[in-house]
């Protein structure tokens, strides 16, 4: 009897860890770019979880909002009872909401906002579309890898525009105050070059 009792709870444990790994398993930390309808630059950039279980997706973004959808005709309803359509870009998944659309990035983190303390400078024409000089070796990097090094390099990050084809995020270079544009393609950095001043501020 004591016996079938041990089998029984190295049974019941052993299920539960088990339940626990592909529990974890389905879920990944990512970087969710939020675009007002109708707008082509992102509101916010915040770190998020992107969880998927028997279809069912939620999404929990750091500044508090969650998203639940629920499969539904190969769309999805969110908690709101509203639809929801989801596209696959490369890798990056699109969840298209009535008010704005989601562009998640799975494995990536959102580059620090923090910045409030470095003020922006014009950028000289002379420098406008050259690659500044810290950063020649990114380009061709990854970019979710890479975008931590961007920032201990002293540029802090200002916003993102998303086009047909991959994005330009935006950085000030904090000894000069010049705005620096990162292009993003098939998840490399395929320029990082000087922009104009303007580009920043958006």
């Amino acid at each position: 009897m004591k016996i079938n009792s041990i089998l029984l709870f190295l049974v019941t444990v052993c299920s539960t860890f088990s339940f626990s790994t592909i529990a974890k398993a389905d879920s990944i930390q990512s970087r969710c770019d939020i675009y007002p309808k109708g707008e082509d630059k992102a509101s916010k950039v915040v770190n998020c979880i992107f969880s998927q279980r028997q279809g069912f997706i939620t999404i929990t973004r750091e500044d508090g909002v969650t998203y639940d959808l629920e499969p539904s005709d190969n769309q999805y309803i969110d908690q709101n009872g509203k639809t929801v359509t989801k596209e696959i870009d490369g890798n990056t998944l699109i969840f298209r909401f009535q008010k704005e659309s989601v562009y998640l990035y799975q494995g990536e983190k959102a580059p620090s906002s923090s910045n409030s303390s470095h003020s922006l400078a014009q950028t000289p024409e002379n420098l406008i579309s050259t690659t500044p000089t810290a950063l020649k070796d990114l380009v061709g990097a990854k970019a979710g890898q890479a975008e931590n090094t961007l920032i201990s390099r002293g540029y802090t990050y200002r916003n993102t525009v998303t086009f047909e084809g991959g994005k330009s995020a935006y950085y000030v270079e904090n000894k000069t105050g010049y705005c620096v544009e990162v292009g993003t393609v098939d998840g490399r950095y395929s320029s990082i070059v000087y922009n104009t001043s303007d580009r920043c501020n958006k």
